[in-house]
């Protein structure tokens, strides 16, 4: 089982990477792509950027950092998605308003443990790489961005999916090999096993985290 600490700076390296303590030093190499979904990726990434060299604190104000990384977050990650997804097939033994509490918690957890879960990168270049093929008219592809360090070059896998209304959301994160759905998918389930099935119990625990 992957340790806590190594699942923390898994999520936040995962979402974009940044960190106010270094993004003075992080270069996004900018290109201009046909593809909705890899531009998605690279225009959030320099929102990112500029939201946290901004003056954005996630120390001394956690929840307007959480807050303006939401705004933009929310609207191109299915944090929902994600979630129901993580519960597996607990969700369907779930009411809706247990796994809506859940969505919710997840989608914190997940914001505020990015805002805190790295500080120490530095000298960085951020790239999205170019899609081989066109992507037509295709509901599913996967964007594969590069950060590249002094000593190291860590790879991101995005995958990402058009809904009905038409818009490209992101729906898992893949780490060097490491999945981010079904690391926390493996997380949820031990957590049910260790509360005896206490499926009200595990979503309470999760948000209190």
């Amino acid at each position: 089982m992957i340790r806590k600490q190594s699942i923390a700076y898994f999520v936040a390296l995962c979402f974009f990477c940044m960190s106010p303590w270094v993004a003075a030093k992080v270069n996004v190499v900018e290109v201009t792509f046909d593809s909705v979904p890899h531009k998605i990726v690279q225009d959030t990434t320099q929102r990112v950027l500029e939201a946290v060299n901004s003056g954005l604190d996630p120390v001394k104000q956690p929840e307007v950092f959480i807050s303006e990384l939401s705004k933009i977050l929310d609207p191109v990650i299915a944090f929902n998605f994600i979630a129901r997804g993580v519960m597996g097939s607990y969700a369907k033994q779930a009411s809706k308003e247990e796994v809506a509490q859940f969505a919710e918690s997840f989608r914190v957890g997940l914001v505020n443990t990015y805002g805190k879960g790295i500080s120490n990168f530095g000298d960085l270049e951020i790239s999205v790489v170019s899609p081989k093929e066109a992507i037509g008219d295709k509901r599913r592809t996967v964007v594969i961005q590069e950060i590249r360090g002094a000593n190291s070059t860590n790879q991101i896998s995005y995958s990402m999916a058009k809904n009905k209304k038409g818009q490209w959301k992101m729906i898992n994160v893949v780490l060097n090999g490491i999945n981010l759905g079904q690391t926390f998918r493996g997380q949820f389930s031990a957590e049910v096993r260790k509360n005896k099935g206490d499926l009200a119990k595990t979503i309470k625990e999760w948000g209190q985290r």
